[in-house]
């Protein structure tokens, strides 16, 4: 059966005002720009539903990388920017404004998976990822959240694939370090 009401609103769907005035009224919560019914299940779906609609201006391709996937996977507080990435073919405009960025990469067919109607990066290239460019311009992901990661989907043996250090790869000398130290936080 159809929900009467989707998983996350925007000002797309409702007035901002009678949003606001169903927040007043107990009946919604503001989750990353959108307004989610308080009896929602949190989960990865409703997360991703709810950031959803900063990626809708891209026309779909927009995927959530770094720590908005690890936000969404539950791993990670809700980011100030939500970080977007777009496969390098993909020939969009950047127009994301100024709660998410966005940024070109290779992405192949198995780097992605669908969560709640939004593409987003496996755990495992979230890793690699966050280990190679960091949480922010100059914050490192902690070994923590990398560990988290490469487990999340109950795999420890997903820890072992991770790509190593290899040359003309931007900073992959860095992230193997980062990644081989929270491999041997998984193993012990």
């Amino acid at each position: 059966m159809t929900p009467l009401v989707p998983v996350a609103l925007t000002g797309a769907d409702l007035p901002i005002a009678e949003l606001c005035g169903a927040r007043l009224d107990g009946e919604l919560f503001s989750l990353a720009g959108s307004w989610c019914p308080v009896d929602a299940a949190d989960g990865p779906a409703m997360r991703a539903a709810a950031v959803a609609g900063l990626a809708r201006s891209a026309s779909g391709r927009l995927v959530a990388e770094r720590m908005t996937a690890a936000w969404i996977y539950g791993l990670a507080p809700e980011p100030a920017q939500h970080q977007f990435c777009v496969d390098v073919t993909a020939r969009i405009q950047k127009s994301t404004g100024p709660n998410a960025q966005l940024r070109e990469v290779r992405l192949r067919h198995h780097d992605v998976r669908d969560v709640g109607g939004l593409p987003v990066t496996v755990p495992r290239r979230t890793a690699v990822d966050l280990a190679r460019w960091g949480c922010s311009p100059g914050a490192r992901a902690d070994t923590e959240l990398l560990a988290a990661l490469l487990s999340y989907d109950g795999d420890s043996h997903s820890a072992d694939e991770v790509p190593s250090w290899r040359p003309g790869i931007s900073f992959s000398r860095v992230a193997a370090a980062e990644l081989s130290q929270a491999r041997r936080r998984l193993c012990g």
